[in-house]
């Protein structure tokens, strides 16, 4: 990991840039106390932070706050170190209980402390930064950059609209300095990525100027956009190369990693570096490195995983649903080829890439050899609410360790927790809460899982077909593929049936054998009638209805 100057802010950082003169308008207090506090702040290790902060909290001096802070920050990244994220978030909970926002709300360093505290939120929850930029907004909103931080948080999370919203009603509010809001104004309509340019890039096009906070991979330097997901000892950012082009990397701490944790991920690189090649629904991994320390993977960068594309929505479109369906099963069908059982699928296990949906992380899927049907695991695995009953079983002959049975329609059960979530909008134990109970409801052959009628009937045989608890009655993956659901042609209208060559003779000659000519006319015309409505052609019938 590296890192570009002092501000180790991935992109917002407004909250430093507009530090004009950082401690100039220091209290005499803080003056005399701190005139070298600089030189009693870096202690050599977080441990000595907290003695040392709490004297600079007790001088009730924002300045100093903010400064301190600032320092602290220097040692290290809080998108990638959580020991110093946890560190800062303590040191900013300290400053609020000790230095209420009523008395300080007009204090510019006190209003930059609001802004940098929200920004550092939205590394872990995204929500729960919006609701602190509000309050750095509602309380300091004469200070422009206090809007301009905001905005550019929304503008990060995809929220255009509403970071135009945010400016605009700033400028109602006649926050200052006005040009700091019309240039943010500016470069949002120009559609900037950085709504105002950091001091240190005076060239907006340069890739520096949107992230400070760089990677390196195999020598190759990527820079930080956002945080897009994380999980236990790994985060994954959203980085941009020198030619633009967005990729998803993988960030894994190995040194707060355990073996079991380390060898998940290299299980990973090798599962992805086989498979890619054999189907566009697996994601791509282009590079990755491992070292003692760390592991990065460069990948595909994706819109947004299932998951959050479902919780978005309230209905699914049909198509859609079938479409993404197909996508699952031949993302599912290439690693069982490979002879790969996931284990581990869920909505989140999938991300939407170029409105195709593609098969992530590989951490718990197991190889299965090629003259057996399923392996034996020593301890369940996968997510509760898709994970299979023969997964929760304990099938083990040794007393004291509990071993389940995998194999690859345990994926089919999973799949079909999917698709029922995508058809009613939840899974089909979500409503048990307890968990125990749920494992029991999971296995218990008696209790009877809800289908509620739809008008999609292939889509209901599907469902019920692929949450059949017996997995060898289960249905199979080539079986899905072939299923009626997936068809998409058009069901034909009915076509009257065509008399045949000798049928037709016979009504010529019937025909032929009436005498009067009107009766010929007026029996054609029945007939007529009669092929249109598609019954059966009768020429006697219709001399007796002339």
């Amino acid at each position: 990991r590296q890192t570009s100057g002092s501000n180790v802010n991935p992109l917002f950082g407004l909250s430093r840039y507009y530090t004009a003169g950082r401690v100039a308008n220091k209290t005499l207090c803080a003056c005399s106390v701190f005139d070298c506090i600089d030189e009693i702040l870096p202690p050599t290790s977080l441990a000595d932070v907290t003695f040392n902060f709490d004297q600079v909290v007790n001088t009730n001096s924002p300045e100093s706050c903010w400064t301190y802070l600032m320092n602290l920050e220097k040692r290290g990244t809080p998108h990638t170190d959580v020991n110093l994220l946890n560190k800062l978030k303590d040191c900013y909970s300290k400053i609020f209980s000790r230095l209420p926002i009523r008395q300080f709300s007009k204090n510019t360093s006190y209003a930059r402390i609001l802004v940098r505290y929200a920004e550092l939120k939205g590394i872990e929850d995204p929500d729960e930064a919006q609701d602190h930029f509000i309050v750095a907004r509602s309380n300091c909103k004469d200070f422009a950059f206090v809007h301009v931080a905001h905005a550019q948080f929304e503008v990060s999370q995809g929220n255009v609209i509403k970071a135009t919203s945010i400016l605009h009603k700033a400028q109602t509010l006649n926050a200052r300095p006005a040009e700091l809001l019309e240039m943010a104004v500016r470069n949002l309509k120009a559609g900037e990525k950085l709504l105002v340019p950091t001091k240190e890039e005076e060239h907006p096009s340069s890739l520096s100027a949107l992230s400070n906070e760089t990677i390196t991979i195999k020598g190759k330097q990527f820079f930080i956009l956002k945080m897009i997901g994380r999980g236990g000892s790994s985060k994954v950012y959203q980085v941009l190369d020198h030619k633009k082009q967005l990729f998803a990397v993988k960030y894994v701490d190995l040194e707060e990693a355990d073996a079991q944790t380390i060898e998940s991920y290299k299980n990973e690189i090798e599962h992805l570096n086989r498979l890619q090649q054999y189907s566009d629904q697996i994601i791509k991994l282009y590079d990755y490195e491992i070292t003692n320390s760390h592991i990065y993977m460069r990948m595909e960068c994706g819109n947004l995983d299932l998951n959050t594309w479902l919780r978005n929505r309230k209905t699914v479109n049909p198509l859609e649903r079938k479409f993404y369906w197909k996508n699952m099963l031949e993302a599912v069908q290439t690693i069982h080829k490979h002879g790969i059982v996931h284990s581990d699928l869920k909505p989140a296990n999938f991300v939407i890439v170029n409105a195709s949906l593609k098969l992530i992380d590989f951490g718990i899927a197991n190889r299965i050899q090629p003259d057996v049907t399923s392996i034996m695991k020593d301890s369940q695995v996968g997510t509760l609410n898709y994970m299979p009953p023969e997964a929760i079983k304990d099938t083990s002959s040794q007393a004291g360790k509990a071993r389940s049975k995998i194999s690859p329609k345990g994926d089919v059960w999973s799949l079909g927790c999917i698709l029922y979530c995508m058809t009613y909008g939840k899974t089909p134990f979500q409503s048990i809460t307890n968990q125990i109970a749920k494992l029991h409801a999971i296995i218990d052959t008696s209790h009877q899982m809800e289908f509620p009628d739809i008008a999609e009937t292939d889509l209901l045989d599907v469902l019920k077909r692929c949450l059949v608890r017996n997995p060898r009655e289960r249905i199979s993956i080539a079986e899905l593929l072939e299923h009626q659901y997936l068809q998409l042609k058009p069901q034909a209208s009915p076509v009257p049936e065509c008399p045949s060559n000798r049928e037709l003779q016979k009504i010529l000659m019937d025909l032929a054998a009436l005498q009067s000519p009107n009766s010929i006319v007026r029996a054609a015309n029945n007939l007529a009638k009669m092929c249109s409505s598609g019954r059966k052609l009768d020429v006697a019938e219709c001399a007796k209805s002339s």
